[in-house]
């Protein structure tokens, strides 16, 4: 909860910046006009509250689910407790069985076991069961 109300203030803070930050002032700084054309005011929409890319947690707090059955390795690997060579055998099972039919089928991907598999469930798109 503590983290929703920290972005959404920093977020709604990053709406109100200052069009010209004090380097742009000709009396202040000495930034040009050229220089103000870039747009570097606007604010980025896939930067965090912290003015950076977003980490993985946040991309996951946000709402991203991951499709295991179509994802990439780096996909794969953003989910917590998914190291890159157990992500790579992910891909490697998913390409050997021609897909999953349900998530506690990555059971029998080596490196991962019941509480992993806990661990990603949520972060996981739900799968049709055929």
């Amino acid at each position: 909860m503590i983290l929703l109300v920290w972005n959404a203030a920093a977020s709604a803070r990053q709406v109100f910046v200052c069009p010209f930050p004090p380097e742009a002032d000709p009396v202040i700084g000495s930034r040009s006009q050229d220089a103000l054309s870039d747009n570097s005011a606007v604010p980025d929409a896939k930067v965090s509250a912290r003015r950076g890319p977003l980490s993985p947690q946040q991309k996951y707090l946000l709402g991203k689910r991951v499709d295991i059955n179509h994802a990439t390795v780096e996909e794969i690997s953003e989910l917590p407790g998914i190291s890159d060579s157990v992500a790579a055998a992910v891909v490697a099972e998913r390409t050997r069985r021609g897909g999953f039919r349900s998530a506690r089928d990555l059971l029998s991907v080596p490196g991962i076991k019941e509480k992993r598999l806990e661990k990603i469930l949520p972060f996981l798109v739900k799968m049709e069961n055929n």
